[in-house]
């Protein structure tokens, strides 16, 4: 069952690469106009709003390293899906759920395994942490290295 989602996931992760953004680039008018709007629409929002600079600068809105944006809701699904076996591979520093996560927030897989092992204790301080918290604790504590 675990290798069918990673495959539905990696199929989804292509598609939204394949989507990725039109020729007026990243930036609200990414957001607002989609992939498939008007362009001049798209490039004049970016433009007076200034927010493709600020989302090149930041690595929002649509604007990431490799042209793919991973929306923290897809982020935030698969850790509600999966939280308690990320939670025990998040202990063994290293697993198949884990390494989605990594590759969710853009991480690379090795250097995240090692960092969430070691903040283990800062994430998980409480027994009543929750994916969001989960999540909200791993940006904030463990290093990301990316890919």
């Amino acid at each position: 069952m675990n290798k069918t989602f990673l495959l539905l996931l990696a199929g989804l992760a292509m598609g939204a690469q394949a989507a990725g953004y039109g020729m007026a680039g990243c930036g609200l008018g990414s957001i607002v106009m989609g992939p498939k709007g008007s362009q001049v629409s798209a490039a004049t929002t970016n433009g007076t709003s200034y927010s493709q600079l600020f989302g090149i600068t930041t690595g929002t809105s649509n604007c990431a390293e490799d042209g793919v944006s991973m929306d923290r809701s897809e982020t935030r699904s698969f850790a509600e899906a999966n939280f308690e076996v990320i939670r025990q591979e998040m202990a063994q520093g290293q697993g198949e759920n884990l390494e989605v996560l990594a590759s969710l927030m853009g991480c690379d897989h090795a250097s995240f395994g090692a960092s969430v092992r070691s903040e283990y204790g800062s994430i998980f301080d409480r027994s009543d942490v929750t994916p969001d918290m989960m999540l909200d604790r791993v940006e904030a504590t463990a290093s990301c290295a990316t890919r």
